[in-house]
């Protein structure tokens, strides 16, 4: 991990501290794993006790104990990595993509301390931003307190980007977070695409919808253009997307296992095809996914710390 690089001038976040990257895990398309978190009794109790605890629970435990602030002040990093997507644009001037995601806003996350968070995160100077799913935890209106952190993103020459997850439905309408970024200047794709000019050469961006609670919709999302760059707030869209043609697709979800013992497997085990963070390649396809910055279920996380990563695509000579 390399020397703490950047302090953030509200004392919220003290120092930026930084990692890089693996370089990719080859996937053989094979790996599976027995439990199917999408799927069965199991999961989907799990999923609406998350839904419980989000909405009802932890609102009312947040005043007595909350304790992922001070996790996110002392843990959070920015992991970084360089990648050469096979099919990217071969003219386009390397980009930088800040990808941001599982902020899980809530009685978790104090406004000042995302702030902080972005106001580090935005001196790196990244093109674009992408913010990967899961905003808030439990209901839509979760979100209005982080408006004015989250505002700074749009700051990005080619501007920020959303795409939803399965906490922005667990509550209230997902059109309304999504009109509400949209004040702020945060775009959301869903289920589309959208052409963007990096120095004058162009390249394409989608998002789809999430994997679980959306409707997700492959047709729609490349009937006008293929994307080059893929939103996916599932990871496990990623053999998907090798199948059309998608040369890099950024994900969140996972939060890397959340809690992960020292050369351990993930606590919590959100991809079937064991996609839990990192940098993965499969044909001609690369998947990046982050941990995330926010914490769900339990206010804490332990060797999986939270984290932005910060993606710089090279093209191929």
């Amino acid at each position: 991990m390399r020397a703490p690089t950047l302090r953030a001038d509200n004392n919220q976040l003290t120092l930026l501290k930084r990692r890089v990257l693996p370089p990719p895990l080859r996937m053989t398309g094979k790996e599976r794993r027995r439990i199917n978190p999408n799927r069965g009794v199991i999961k989907v109790a799990e999923r609406y006790t998350d839904m419980l605890f989000s909405r009802f629970v932890y609102p009312l435990l947040g005043s007595l104990w909350n304790p992922y602030c001070w996790v996110l002040e002392q843990r959070f990093s920015l992991a970084e990595t360089t990648v050469t997507p096979l099919g990217w644009p071969k003219d386009l001037a390397p980009l930088r993509v800040l990808l941001i995601t599982d902020i899980h806003g809530g009685i978790f996350l104090k406004p000042q301390t995302l702030s902080g968070i972005v106001r580090a995160l935005m001196q790196m100077q990244p093109d674009l931003v992408v913010i990967g799913g899961d905003l808030v935890s439990g209901h839509v209106s979760e979100a209005l307190p982080y408006f004015d952190a989250l505002a700074q993103l749009s700051d990005a020459p080619l501007g920020a980007w959303f795409c939803l997850g399965n906490h922005d439905y667990f509550g209230g309408d997902p059109l309304e977070l999504i009109e509400n970024l949209a004040v702020i200047g945060i775009k959301t794709l869903k289920n589309e695409s959208a052409s963007l000019l990096h120095h004058g050469k162009g390249f394409v961006l989608g998002g789809i919808d999430d994997r679980i609670m959306g409707k997700p919709d492959w047709q729609s999302l490349t009937a006008q253009q293929r994307p080059h760059l893929l939103m996916a707030h599932n990871p496990d869209f990623f053999y998907e997307a090798e199948q059309r043609g998608i040369p890099l697709i950024v994900s969140g979800h996972t939060h890397g296992g959340q809690i992960r013992f020292p050369r351990g497997h993930a606590i919590i085990r959100q991809s079937r095809y064991c996609l839990d963070e990192g940098v993965y390649a499969y044909g001609s396809t690369l998947l990046v996914v982050s941990r995330g910055l926010g914490s769900v279920m339990l206010p804490f996380r332990w060797g999986a710390d939270p984290e932005a990563i910060l993606v710089e695509i090279v093209p191929p000579r």
